[in-house]
């Protein structure tokens, strides 16, 4: 540590000195990756993995956490990391995790705030956790684009197999006519032409309020633009 300090500490005073950057530019495009490498082997990844292992959000995940941590504080904690990690990475594919992110902000506030004892937050997070599971789940038959329709919906009208179908049918078209082109979702003409198909949907599939149905357009529009 002391040695890579020194020579950044060199790098620098030579960066200031230099006026031609290239050659020392090129020179840090070559060794720049193989000082990564050598931090990275330096620090003890195996004992880091030991004190905190890693744990997926799959069907055994609560039975896990449970054996490893007895206390019913430390699995609220390390659920609320485990599901704010998950969704990080994953809302770029699934930006309709988000809504559980939400969730799980608010209870971290409200434990925060002693609105909420810790077995009530433990048993709300239990049921993120198996959210999260299901979609999972469905992932396996539905695409993030029909996903990124079908849960704002359900959450509001609950499911159906007709429901399922009728998104699924407008994905589909969606697809099939091409307005679902890569970039579509940077383009004003694509994204009005988008955004009029999922309000024709909005109108056949429930009775709606104005209200209802202008946030359900927004929720999904933002998850189809984000997913491009």
């Amino acid at each position: 540590m002391e040695e890579y300090a020194a020579l950044t500490e060199i790098y620098y005073i030579l960066l200031h000195r230099k006026r031609d950057f290239e050659d020392i530019q090129s020179y840090v495009k070559k060794y720049f990756p193989k000082t990564l490498e050598i931090i990275q082997k330096s620090i003890l990844i195996g004992q880091i993995e030991e004190l905190f292992p890693r744990i997926t959000l799959h069907d055994e995940y609560l039975i896990k956490l449970c054996e490893k941590y007895g206390d019913i504080a430390d699995r609220v904690s390390n659920m609320i990391f485990d599901i704010k990690k998950f969704i990080y990475t994953e809302k770029s594919r699934s930006p309709f995790l988000e809504t559980i992110g939400e969730k799980v902000n608010r209870i971290l506030r409200e434990i925060k705030e002693r609105k909420i004892r810790t077995e009530e937050a433990y048993r709300q997070l239990q049921q993120i956790v198996g959210e999260i599971i299901e979609i999972q789940m469905r992932k396996k038959e539905l695409s993030d684009r029909e996903l990124s329709i079908l849960l704002p919906l359900e959450r509001k009208i609950g499911r159906s197999q007709q429901l399922t179908e009728s998104v699924k049918k407008l994905v589909s078209e969606l697809e099939h006519e091409n307005l679902l082109f890569v970039g579509w979702n940077l383009k004003i003409d694509a994204t009005k032409k988008v955004g009029q198909r999922v309000r024709g949907l909005l109108r056949k599939i429930a009775n709606l309020k104005f209200q209802d149905r202008e946030q359900l357009y927004e929720e999904i529009m933002d998850n189809l633009t984000k997913l491009g």
